[in-house]
């Protein structure tokens, strides 16, 4: 058995597709395939979010199965199957905190974006837990810098609304693409 690799996806694909194995070039396939679903739903989520303010259900409930599945039978494939731990850690770190920010102040976060985390979660938790913390902790950090400039530039204030869904897609997969 291979031991995990926490550089990433990239380091997961590359791996595997240098391995001589069907089943390795296969689990590269399948774990390529999940963050490509999710790189195309995310820019339609993104540009949704930023235009009407919520990320519909329909698309983000849908992607759980898929995006379990590719990366589950991924893992399985790889031999590697300490990630289906680390994506369950990773659905519940991230998906949790957003759960909580959300019953905390249930007009300050939707439920799209609890949504959404859980998913991200599974995802970024496919790479290591670090990678799950690093991420959420990213979305934040670009949201505020983003909100920053906003008030800054007198363009919002503190009870505008701000779409959280785009900096946490592009948190997510800027972190597992570079890290």
């Amino acid at each position: 058995m291979m031991q995990p690799n926490t550089a990433g996806i990239g380091g997961f694909v590359g791996d595997h597709l240098q391995d001589a194995a069907l089943s390795a070039h296969l689990a590269a396939v399948l774990c390529a395939l999940a963050v490509l679903v999710l790189a195309c739903s995310g820019v339609w989520l993104a540009a949704t979010d930023i235009r009407e303010h919520r990320l519909p259900g329909s698309v983000v409930r849908p992607l759980y199965p898929v995006t379990a599945t590719l990366l589950s039978a991924a893992a399985v494939l790889a031999d590697d199957t300490v990630r289906l731990w680390w994506m369950l850690w990773g659905l519940a770190i991230m998906g949790g905190i957003f759960l909580v920010l959300r019953l905390l102040n249930p007009a300050g976060m939707g439920m799209g974006d609890v949504r959404l985390a859980g998913v991200l979660g599974l995802l970024t938790g496919f790479s290591s837990v670090t990678h799950t913390v690093v991420a959420t902790a990213l979305t934040f950090v670009l949201a505020g810098v983003f909100c920053g400039g906003l008030i800054l530039l007198r363009r919002a204030d503190a009870s505008s609304r701000i779409p959280l869904g785009p900096f946490m897609i592009v948190g997510s997969l800027g972190v597992v693409a570079f890290a």
